[in-house]
C-alpha cells in the first residue's frame, strides 16, 4: 500500500508476471560481490582471477539446480537475448522453425527473420504439437504461454524434435519457480531463464541445455567470452546472485505454488462479488499457478488498464516487451477472439507473498472498475 501527498488509497500489485521485486538475501549478495569483486572477469591478473572464479561458481551453482554440467549453462543480458540467440544460433539456419502463436515476441520475430511453420492453438491457447508439412530445422515451444499461463505439451514437442533430427528450444522465463523444470531439461531441451521473474536480479540471463556448446553459434562478435558463444563483458555479481535466486526459485517450488493457486483463488473470489459479464480463460488445470486472464465484455478496451490502474490495481495486457503495440497479443487472436474483446482482456499475476485477504480486495475493486465501464458502453 502506499500514499501519494494527501491522497490515500490501497493498491495492488497483479503483474508479477512482467517482473518480480529482488529477494533482500539476493540483492544483499550482488551488492556485497559487485563490491569485493570489481574486477573484469577476463582479466589474467590476480583480480581478475578472483572475479572469474566467482563467475563460474555462479555456473556451477545454476548447473547443479538444473541437474546439468556448468558447460551447459550460457549467461546473456536477460530472457530476451537467450531466447534470441537460441532461435537464431540453432539448428540449421536455412530451414525455419517449427512453433506456435503462443510465443513471445522474443521468440516469434526473430524466427520470422528465420522462417517459420506453424502448429495451431486450441480455444485455451494449448499447442497442438504436429509434424511439419515442410522440413524444419529447429522446433521451439514455450514451456508456459505468457499471457494466458497455459502450460504447453513441451515432452510432445521433445518426442517430434528428436523424430525430426532438430534441436529443441524452451522458453521457461514464466515457468521458473512455478512449474518442475526438471522433465524439460532432462528431455534434452536448450531452455531459457529470465531470474528477474522469480526474485532475481534484471539485466540477466540464462540459456542452459545438454551440448549447447556443440549445437549453437554466437549471435555477436567481439570476444571469446563465454566459450565464444557470448561475447561481452560478464557480471560476476550478478551471475552470483541470480544463481542464488535459481537455487530458491527451484528449492521452494512445490512450497510456493499452493499459495499462489491460493492467491489466485482468493482474486477471484473477490471479482465475483459484483456481476460483470467476464470469461476467464486461463484454464485452471493446465496453468502456472499465479496467472489468470480475463475477457471483459460491454467494455472499451482502452480505458480499462488506465481505469484499473487509477482504482489502484496494477496489471497489464500481457507480455511487458508487447506494451503500447497497436494490436492486442497475437495469442489472444490465435484463440478466436475478435480485436475489440481481445483489447478488453486482462492478465492478472501474483507472486505468492501476498497478505492473506489482500487479492480478494483487488478483484473486488477491479470488478467495481469493471462495472462502471460496462454501464457507461
Amino acid at each position: 500500500m502506499s500514499a501519494i501527498g494527501s491522497s490515500w488509497q490501497p493498491t495492488w500489485f497483479c503483474d508479477f508476471n512482467a517482473g518480480s521485486r529482488v529477494n533482500e538475501e539476493v540483492l544483499e549478495l550482488f551488492v556485497a560481490t559487485e563490491s569485493e569483486h570489481p574486477a573484469n572477469p577476463a582479466s589474467v591478473h590476480a583480480p581478475g582471477r578472483r572475479a572469474r572464479a566467482v563467475l563460474e561458481q555462479a555456473r556451477e551453482r545454476i548447473a547443479a539446480a538444473l541437474g546439468l554440467v556448468a558447460a551447459d549453462v550460457l549467461f546473456t543480458s536477460g530472457g530476451t537475448e537467450a531466447a534470441n540467440l537460441a532461435i537464431t544460433g540453432l539448428g540449421d539456419r536455412s530451414l525455419p522453425v517449427l512453433l506456435s502463436p503462443a510465443e513471445h515476441p522474443a521468440v516469434y520475430e526473430p524466427a520470422l527473420e528465420r522462417g517459420t511453420a506453424l502448429m495451431a492453438v486450441d480455444r485455451s491457447g494449448i499447442t497442438a504439437v504436429a509434424t511439419p508439412g515442410t522440413r524444419v530445422g529447429l522446433v521451439a515451444l514455450v514451456h508456459a504461454q505468457s499471457e494466458l499461463g497455459t502450460v504447453q505439451p513441451v515432452a510432445d514437442a521433445a518426442s517430434l524434435a528428436r523424430e525430426l533430427g532438430v534441436p529443441l528450444f524452451v522458453d521457461a522465463a514464466q515457468s521458473l519457480g512455478r512449474l518442475d523444470l526438471g522433465p524439460v531439461v532432462a528431455s534434452g531441451a536448450i531452455v531459457a531463464l529470465s531470474p528477474h521473474k522469480a526474485f532475481g536480479i534484471r539485466g540477466h540471463g540464462v540459456l542452459a541445455g545438454r551440448g549447447l556448446q556443440h549445437g549453437l553459434r554466437p549471435m555477436l562478435r567481439g570476444g571469446a567470452q563465454e566459450h565464444g558463444l557470448r561475447p561481452g563483458t560478464q557480471s560476476p555479481a550478478l551471475a552470483l546472485a541470480n544463481a542464488l535466486a535459481i537455487e530458491r526459485a527451484v528449492a521452494h517450488r512445490d512450497d510456493r505454488v499452493g499459495t499462489m493457486r491460493a492467491v489466485r483463488s482468493e482474486f477471484l473470489t473477490g471479482l465475483r462479488t459484483l456481476v460483470v459479464d467476464h470469461e476467464v480463460l486461463t484454464p485452471e488445470a493446465n496453468s502456472v499457478p499465479n496467472t489468470v486472464m480475463i475477457a471483459f465484455r460491454g467494455v472499451d478496451g482502452r480505458n480499462l488498464l488506465p481505469a484499473l490502474d487509477l482504482a489502484g490495481v496494477h496489471a497489464s495486457h500481457g507480455s511487458a516487451c508487447s506494451s503500447g503495440a497497436p494490436t492486442p497479443p497475437r495469442i489472444l487472436r490465435a484463440i478466436g477472439l475478435d480485436d475489440a474483446l481481445a483489447r478488453a482482456c486482462v492478465r492478472f499475476s501474483f507472486s505468492g507473498d501476498e497478505a492473506r485477504g489482500s487479492m480478494h480486495d483487488a478483484g473486488a475493486r477491479a470488478a467495481q472498475v469493471v462495472q462502471r465501464l460496462q454501464k457507461k458502453m
